[in-house]
């Protein structure tokens, strides 16, 4: 491995991420924060993110040659300087003082925002010429960005603001006001080879404090920033983009019958003109709780307001890179940035946009910063390098090792039966996964097939995670896409989240077309389609309420493994797709490791989890003659919290195990201490029901809730 490794770092904002880069260019690993902590989105300092990815990929800190690193938000080198100051106040924690977030000793570069974005694409696409569209919520501020063409007291910083301009620039506004602070909103590059020019570039005023709540999206004027702020109104959280997404096509169900409200932006782009007003009018954060309560007029209001945002916004979008093809005479597009994540708008830029080829990689949001970084330093370092002009497979993460699939299966192995399927081991790469390879998987790839057929739901872990936002065959939740029902009972039972969010088919490339008549290629499930008429009530799961699928489409060098199972499926149904979606449930990122996975499958109402090899699934509550016989025994370590009234009466009991926070009663919490391993069921009914004159029926009712919560066993 090259002792020039370039690590690439979205730091001390949200989605923080970070991607390792060798000598050749290629990339050695890739992983976001929030799979580490399991806090979705999770942002700050990088310690345990560094750490994480250094132990996944066999790398140690003094292999780093070179750091080169983004925050959207400020410069970071002059924000270390004071973090022992902050620290020390309380106001960072204290691992951003850890050698693996400063990294001391290594050279380090900073880039700013949407040069960063730029680059994650640029030696990827697959043309070697075209357009790199930049759009989100917000970049960086104008005045780092134009300070860098002169230098900076603040250390090494490159924007774009030195690259040459290609005919026609144009910046709106033109020039910066004094008084008024700028942030970066859209930014157009033009590209050939590796040689970057600036087309386009629309600042948006600042007009609140970005320490604030909500990043200062509430006002700002960029596209990814007013969908932002409907978002916040809608879900209480400006990063639920896409919940906003899937609430609009219910326009024409649960819309008001008052006719569609006004647009909340008008263009053209480079004039964008924000209806402040109607967002001023529009329900406080938080809406669709309510409208959840049954508040059907709320709900109405919030469905309008979601479809208007989405109506705009793909208006807007389309009419400017019309403009920018014709403008520029550009053939190939690339989009990146939040706003890039909206498969609605780029399945409707794919088709009606003019562009020969739209390539929009699977990491467009602010994780795939990292991997900007991580390119653009490499290039720094090897400026005669060649463009790879293909894309890594988004299998960029983690893998089971086998002391990680022990530990997993050690933990919750009393609540679970499980089997070995086969002795493949973990899946390898999609370029490793050769014929005997797959032909030694295939027991794993037949029990999965089998069981969707069958009408049941299955968590299916393999090989290295994803990085990106898409579970796209390796961290993923299967079902067959034949059954209405299974929409609301994944939402509700599985994924435990809003019912009216649709689910992704994944479809065998060959055979797209016949099921989604102007399909494209979607590898990373990034474009919204139509499914045909005549087919779409073959697949009511993964077909929308208005006939629309974010399709992920299959060829066989992208993940030989999980194109083997569809295969499996289609022969026993005749169906070459199966649902798909995020290992995951409610709150949570997908799933990173094997006790992740076992811990959700756990939690949910999934059926079966194949784990690389090996099957599971959960091991019932013993019954009659089995239970009596049963010994019960605790978890060695939990927490009782008892809040108790004047007279000394519990009136609230919560139980901690296991990172959870468990409401019980009195009752579950003398059960749970009395399960020490050394009585059976039996035993213990007769004890409670001599001391305390609890029924039988009430105690195994009590215990069966413990077996629930995974606080009890049966030795």
């Amino acid at each position: 491995m090259s002792a020039q490794l370039v690590l690439g770092l979205n730091q001390y904002t949200h989605s923080a991420s970070a991607c390792l880069v060798d000598g050749a260019g290629e990339v050695v690993g890739a992983l976001a924060k929030e799979r580490v902590t399991r806090r979705k989105h999770d942002g700050g300092d990088a310690a345990v993110l560094v750490e994480a990815l250094l132990e996944q990929t066999g790398v140690r800190l003094d292999q780093i040659g070179l750091v080169v690193a983004n925050n959207h938000l400020f410069r970071i080198r002059p924000f270390e300087e004071r973090l022992a100051f902050g620290c020390a106040l309380h106001a960072h924690p204290p691992s951003a003082l850890r050698p693996s977030n400063l990294l001391p000793g290594i050279a380090k570069q900073e880039l700013s925002h949407h040069l960063a974005h730029a680059w994650s694409v640029l030696p990827l696409a697959p043309f070697d010429e075209g357009l790199i569209v930049v759009a989100d919520g917000m970049g960086s501020t104008r005045a780092d960005v134009e300070r860098a063409s002169v230098g900076s007291e603040l250390g090494p910083y490159c924007s774009d603001a030195d690259l040459p301009q290609a005919p026609g620039f144009a910046e709106f506004p033109a020039q910066a006001e004094d008084h008024r602070s700028y942030r970066e909103g859209e930014t157009v590059y033009r590209f050939e080879g590796l040689q970057l020019e600036r087309v386009q570039k629309r600042w948006i005023e600042e007009r609140t404090p970005v320490f604030l709540y909500n990043y200062g999206f509430e006002d700002m004027e960029s596209l990814g920033a007013v969908y932002s702020r409907v978002s916040s109104h809608l879900f209480g959280d400006w990063n639920a983009c896409g919940k906003v997404m899937g609430l609009a096509p219910w326009l024409e169900r649960w819309g008001s019958q008052a006719g569609a409200p006004a647009p909340l932006l008008r263009g053209p782009l480079e004039e964008l003109q924000v209806n402040w007003e109607q967002l001023a009018a529009a329900p406080l954060p938080g809406a669709w709780s309510a409208a959840q309560e049954g508040d059907e007029a709320l709900r109405a209001v919030a469905t309008d307001l979601a479809a208007r945002v989405q109506q705009d916004l793909e208006a807007v979008l389309l009419d400017w890179l019309v403009r920018l093809r014709e403008q520029t005479g550009s053939r190939n597009l690339c989009l990146v940035g939040g706003v890039a994540l909206n498969s609605t708008a780029n399945g409707r830029i794919a088709r009606e946009a003019g562009f020969e080829q739209v390539f929009i990689p699977p990491w467009p949001g602010d994780d795939g910063v990292a991997i900007g970084c991580a390119l653009y330093g490499h290039h720094a370092l090897h400026r005669d390098a060649a463009p790879r002009r293909a894309c890594w497979a988004p299998y960029l993460g983690g893998a089971a090792t086998q002391d990680a699939l022990e530990d997993a299966w050690d933990s919750y192995g009393p609540w679970l039966e499980r089997e070995e399927l086969d002795q493949a081991g973990c899946a390898p790469p999609p370029a490793q996964q050769d014929e005997a390879w797959l032909a030694e998987a295939q027991p794993r790839v037949q029990a999965a097939a089998t069981a969707l057929a069958a009408g049941e739901t299955v968590g299916w872990f393999q090989g290295r995670s994803e990085f990106g936002p898409r579970a796209l065959g390796n961290r993923s939740i299967l079902a067959t896409p034949t059954e209405a029902g299974m929409i609301e009972r994944i939402n509700a039972a599985i994924k435990k989240r809003e019912g009216f969010r649709p689910f992704a088919p994944t479809v065998l490339a060959e055979h797209a077309a016949e099921w989604f008549p102007e399909v494209t290629p979607s590898p990373a499930m990034s474009l919204t389609v139509d499914a045909a008429p005549d087919r779409a009530e073959q697949i009511p799961a993964v077909v929308h309420v208005d006939g629309s699928a974010r399709i992920q489409t299959l060829d066989q060098e992208a993940n030989p493994l999980y194109r083997a199972l569809i295969e499996a499926f289609a022969a026993r149904t005749g169906i070459p797709m199966v649902l798909n979606t995020s290992f995951n449930i409610k709150g949570e990122p997908i799933v990173e490791t094997p006790s992740d996975a076992l811990r959700h499958f756990l939690d949910s109402e999934l059926d079966l989890v194949v784990l690389e090899g090996w099957a599971a699934r959960k091991r019932p509550f013993p019954q009659g003659a089995a239970l009596a016989e049963a010994v019960p025994q605790h978890l060695a370590s939990f927490t009782a919290e008892v809040v108790s009234n004047a007279e000394g009466e519990a009136v609230q009991v919560s139980l901690l195990a296991h990172g959870d926070n468990l409401e019980a009663g009195q009752l579950e919490l003398g059960v749970l201490e009395a399960c020490t391993g050394e009585a059976s069921v039996a035993e213990l009914e007769a004890e409670f029901e001599a001391e305390y004159e609890l029924a039988p029926e009430d105690f195994r009712a009590a215990l069966e809730r413990l077996y629930r919560w995974r606080l009890v066993w049966f030795a």
